[in-house]
């Protein structure tokens, strides 16, 4: 029987980085503890940023493992005792497996490309809104800082806000109004986002 914690409910790959929650097992998974966007894993580690609990994952953990095992239990009652509500039970429970496992959680096609997009510029295939305040403003300042070393000391909201801009800006532009928006979720953030998203294809 295994006791201690486990990673489940992986949802929302993209590029090999994904949600994935830790529960506290006694054979079964009890409940959950955190949540993590995950950029790397090995054997029962994970590597990637803490965040709160994501109830998508924390969803995908528990059907996951419980309609495994109803499963399984129905199968075995129905190869022993050949009862054909066993083998219904086993049925819907397989189906559901195969529901959650490879249907649920997974990434849409607007997300796996706006995820990309950001991929692509910082090497992290995330939404920035899943990450905490202070992990989201580290990476925007550091955005920032290589955008104005990149074009002379430039400041990125002015360039934005420009009729001409040169192409060489927009995927840092791109990633940078990103952030901006979701640090600071005003209507004026968001037009910049939008106009940045409809130049940066």
């Amino acid at each position: 029987m295994l006791i201690g914690s486990l990673f489940l409910g992986k949802v929302h790959e993209v590029n090999g980085q994904w949600i994935e929650t830790k529960f506290v097992v006694i054979g079964i998974p009890l409940f959950p503890t955190s949540s993590m966007l995950v950029t790397r894993s090995a054997w029962r580690s994970r590597n990637g940023f803490n965040i709160p609990l994501n109830h998508q994952s924390i969803i995908a953990g528990y059907a996951r493992m419980f309609s495994v095992i109803i499963a399984f239990i129905a199968f075995i009652f129905f190869f022993s005792e050949r009862d054909s509500t066993a083998l219904l039970i086993g049925a819907i429970g397989l189906a559901l497996w195969l529901y959650f496992y490879f249907v649920f959680g997974s990434a849409d096609t607007a997300e796996a490309e706006e995820r990309k997009k950001m991929g692509d510029l910082t090497g992290l295939y995330i939404k920035p809104e899943w990450l905490g305040y202070d992990d989201a403003y580290r990476i925007y300042d550091r955005l920032e800082k290589k955008y104005r070393a990149e074009f002379g000391g430039a400041d990125w909201l002015n360039d934005l806000q420009q009729n001409e801009i040169a192409p060489a800006k927009l995927p840092l532009l791109y990633a940078l109004s990103r952030f901006n928006y979701s640090l600071g979720a005003t209507e004026c953030n968001k037009k910049l986002f939008e106009k940045a998203d409809s130049l940066y294809l």
